[in-house]
């Protein structure tokens, strides 16, 4: 399967400046036999959204909803936007089509909400991660802050997820001696992921400047048991292309045993005693 990251810089809250650029990106894609198309976390309508949020939300009748489902009939999408599912309750979400249909649906659970981050003023948080289809791949999302917690991780690691793919709007921050320690901070997370759970990871954070906070770029591929083999630019729009196939999975498994050697009963049972002996203080 071929898949492309498109790391670039959303027009902040011009939805219909942002979809055009989604489907002239979409329609290259197509034209160079790409499978699955990749863009970032909130990539319809940009990121410090605040009040604006209510006036750029997609609600389940949206018309540009239908447009990306008639879009995937020849590619396989996967777009970040708000989501009005109820009227009144926005979250932040990763949208999957194909075959001219919406397939799966993430919902941001951790919403961050400190320093520049005021996600938890506009957004419901969600409260599930689930694996779904894409083509022969079992795949997971992650949006941004998730992550950041590796629990969340493993729970894809446990329903046999094969592809994860994380969106970011993730600031460029932290000036250190081998670069910003941001950068650093996802690709070692990245690289653990692919080695130790075996699967293919993609992640995709978007580029630019936005009310004065400017965006790291830096998407990468990091393959099975391997570790991060290709990266985008940093700071800079770019485009990522990468084959992956699912054989490399297996032969990861194999050399690693850690899925078979796994016991999820024995970490069920430790997270039980953990919190009923933290409730008891």
């Amino acid at each position: 399967m071929k898949i492309r990251a498109v790391q670039f810089s959303p027009a902040l809250g011009r939805v219909e400046e942002n979809f055009s650029r989604h489907q002239d990106l979409i329609r290259q894609a197509i034209h160079d036999r790409i499978d699955l198309v990749v863009f970032p976390e909130l990539s319809l309508t940009g990121y410090h959204l605040k009040d604006i949020v209510f006036d750029v939300s997609q609600t389940p009748d949206s018309k540009i909803l239908r447009s990306l489902a008639a879009l995937s009939r020849q590619i396989d999408i996967l777009v970040g936007l708000p989501f009005e599912e109820i009227p009144g309750i926005i979250y932040n979400t990763a949208f999957y089509f194909s075959a001219g249909k919406i397939h799966h649906i993430h919902r941001k659970v951790q919403l961050p909400n400190f320093g520049i981050f005021e996600e938890g003023m506009i957004f419901k948080a969600g409260r599930h991660f689930c694996s779904f289809p894409i083509r022969d791949f079992t795949a997971g999302l992650l949006i941004c802050r998730e992550v950041l917690f590796p629990a969340y991780a493993y729970l894809y690691y446990l329903q046999h997820c094969d592809l994860l793919i994380a969106i970011s709007n993730s600031p460029f921050r932290g000036i250190e001696e081998k670069g910003f320690s941001s950068f650093q901070l996802w690709e070692t997370l990245g690289a653990a992921y692919s080695v130790f759970y075996h699967q293919n990871y993609l992640f995709v954070n978007r580029s630019g400047f936005e009310e004065g906070i400017g965006f790291g770029g830096g998407s990468f591929f990091a393959a099975p048991g391997k570790g991060i083999i290709t990266r985008a630019r940093y700071f800079s729009p770019d485009i990522l292309d990468q084959t992956i196939d699912i054989r490399q999975v297996r032969r990861a498994r194999l050399q690693g045993c850690y899925l078979r050697d796994e016991k999820p009963q024995l970490v069920l049972s430790e997270l039980r005693r953990i919190l009923d002996e933290r409730n008891r203080l």
